[in-house]
């Protein structure tokens, strides 16, 4: 089965599957760039009757994202916390690798937890980065 994904753009130079670099780094539907690696996951929703898991990122200076995955089964979920009980959030949750199979697999890794599943469809949305100057520009 291959995954719905949805919000991310067809340009072949930009979508999921470019560069094999999966959710990691692509480009929305609305041409927004998404770097995961310039975020921190910043929360996480399980549903498990429902199976939907619910992923928000941020970081300063990179997309704020948020990622609605369906049809989920958890395969792996640990959390290391050594040498991260002091260290601030935004390090624990330091993305540092998103992969999607091509297939219905997908594992996000931060520097505190690993989480592998599989989904049927993803829903993305992403929001530009608003730099100084930007308030009132219409853009």
């Amino acid at each position: 089965m291959i995954t719905e994904i949805v919000g991310v753009s067809d340009d072949p130079r930009h979508g999921v599957a470019s560069g094999g670099s999966g959710l990691y780094e692509f480009w929305s539907a609305d041409g927004v760039p998404v770097y995961l690696h310039d975020t921190t996951l910043v929360s996480v929703l399980w549903e498990p009757v429902l199976r939907g898991l619910g992923l928000r990122f941020a970081g300063d200076g990179a997309a704020s994202v948020a990622m609605r995955f369906e049809g989920v089964v958890i395969l792996e979920w640990s959390q290391d916390n050594e040498g991260l009980d002091d260290a601030p959030d935004e390090v624990a949750g330091q993305v540092s690798e998103f992969s999607y199979d091509g297939g219905d697999g997908f594992e996000l890794v931060t520097a505190q937890s690993v989480v592998g599943f599989t989904a049927t469809r993803v829903s993305v949305s992403a929001e530009p980065v608003r730099r100084t100057g930007d308030e009132g520009s219409g853009t």
